[in-house]
């Protein structure tokens, strides 16, 4: 019995040997190879290679609060947030979740500002145009000066988005809101700030033209009213298209009426931008505040007045198209909802391609929010049909944001998902008059308002979710055909 205890004894003490020469083994050899196999031999190209067909693999699951609680995470770090229900990956500056891709409805790809900070609100605005966007971000800190404002160049090459730069006002200074729309078409970039003080005015607002050479983006001009005052806010809204821009200027006093608001076009000459021309409502009233949204097409041009009380409906709102006669610019038409009620918000976005037109009504309906269709007939601008969605709710404010190109519309949801404001955008393709739902977009991040802003052109389109990640912001890009 002692001999064969003793050999018991051997052999235990033999397995631990055992082992310990197979993890010194493992460790000493492991930076050698530089390669780790398991349940087999790893792939050449591989540093861990895990093999199984009935186990899974669990990255480390954590709680939000403990996922952010990470000292100095690398790039690259990956775990799975146990709140979220989604995994995250860490790309340097933040947290980003990665949320199932269906093959059919794949993810717009992400992009942040490279300098984003807390509070920025990139993304807040956006436009596109050919292969390059604009992003404002109206509460970006430049420098010592809070909520100066910027806008973000992104460039694509082949499918790959990428920010090319920044732009910022030369004379910019605290609380400019530079940013708060943005316009661009082809070399041209239009950036607003709407609270900009001129003179002794405070909030007048401005708005700046930037040229692209090459990869460079250098100020052109800086555009003012003519006839500006303190707190008319322009730069509420701007539009350019070729050689013309458009400038709302909501909170604008006509002659005695207050907040009646206005638009002015602006024409380029050269390296010039002289004012053509400036657009009032023949109707206009106090607090009509039009000017809230505009668009230029060609030789039209439509302002959306949300506030607008028709009848006795306070709030119904509508649009009135301008069109342009040599350098005259008169009102060809004001357009309302054929169902219009109170509260409505009629005219809170509007996007014009050709001769369709497209018109929100966030308010609609407690909020839920939808968009009317028009087309032109000569000098006549037509209802056709209404923008619905399968899963519409209150509080959506479907038709914040809306852009079209050719057959192809983006509508914006960025309240959509109730409390947590993920937001969403809607896809739509039009047959004759009328618009099909093709596509709903959303990610998993909370908080975000994705579809804020929107803006699409010749199948490329751009998504902007200005409260993600504490309002850094986000924006996404995708094309009408994947």
């Amino acid at each position: 019995m002692p001999e064969r205890r003793n050999e018991t004894i051997n052999f235990f003490f033999t397995m631990k040997i055992y082992h310990v020469l197979l993890v010194l083994w493992t460790l000493f050899t492991l930076p050698a190879f530089g390669q780790l196999g398991m349940g087999g031999q790893p792939h050449s190209s591989a540093a861990l290679d895990v093999k199984a067909t009935d186990k899974a693999f669990y990255p480390p699951r954590l709680t939000t609060i403990q996922r952010k609680a990470i000292a100095d995470p690398q790039p690259g770090a990956f775990v799975y947030d146990l709140d979220q229900t989604t995994f995250y990956l860490f790309d340097g500056q933040r947290w980003l979740p990665l949320a199932t891709q269906n093959p059919t409805n794949p993810i717009p790809a992400t992009r942040l500002a490279d300098d984003g900070n807390n509070g920025d609100q990139f993304g807040g605005t956006v436009a596109i145009s050919g292969d390059y966007a604009l992003v404002g971000a109206t509460s970006d800190k430049v420098g010592t000066n809070a909520s100066q404002g910027s806008a973000y160049v992104f460039v694509r090459n082949g499918n790959t988005w990428s920010q090319q730069a920044k732009l910022t006002a030369s004379d910019g200074a605290a609380f400019d809101k530079f940013g708060w729309s943005v316009a661009i078409s082809g070399d041209y970039a239009l950036v607003s700030a709407y609270t900009d003080d001129i003179g002794a005015n405070v909030n007048q607002g401005s708005a700046y033209v930037f040229m692209r050479d090459g990869t460079n983006w250098t100020q052109q001009a800086k555009l003012t009213a003519g006839d500006g005052a303190a707190n008319d806010e322009f730069g509420s809204s701007v539009s350019i298209s070729g050689d013309y821009a458009v400038v709302g200027a909501s909170k604008d006093d006509v002659l005695a009426t207050v907040n009646q608001g206005s638009a002015y076009v602006f024409l380029r000459n050269g390296t010039n931008w002289n004012q053509q021309g400036k657009l009032t409502a023949g109707d206009g009233a106090a607090s009509d505040e039009l000017g809230i949204s505009v668009v230029i097409s060609g030789s039209h041009v439509i302002a959306g007045v949300p506030r607008d009380d028709i009848n006795a409906n306070v709030n119904q709102g509508s649009a009135y198209v301008f069109v342009r006669n040599g350098n005259t610019w008169s009102q060809q038409e004001k357009v309302v909802a054929s169902d219009g009620a109170a509260n409505d918000e009629f005219g809170t976005s509007v996007a014009l391609s050709g001769d369709n037109a497209l018109v929100g009504a966030d308010g609609l309906n407690l909020n839920q929010g939808t968009v009317y269709s028009f087309v032109r007939f000569g000098n006549d601008w037509l209802e056709t049909v209404k923008l619905h969605v399968g899963n519409g709710s209150s509080n959506n404010r479907f038709g914040s944001s809306v852009s079209i190109s050719g057959d192809y519309a983006l509508v914006g949801a960025p309240n959509r998902n109730g409390d947590t404001y993920q937001g969403a955008v809607y896809l739509f393709r039009r047959t004759g008059s009328t618009w099909f739902e093709v596509r709903f977009i959303t990610d998993t991040a909370p908080y975000t308002q994705n579809g804020h802003s929107v803006a699409i052109s010749n199948g490329s389109f751009i998504i902007g979710g200005p409260s993600f990640d504490m309002q850094k912001g986000k924006v996404s890009f995708g094309t009408t055909d994947n």
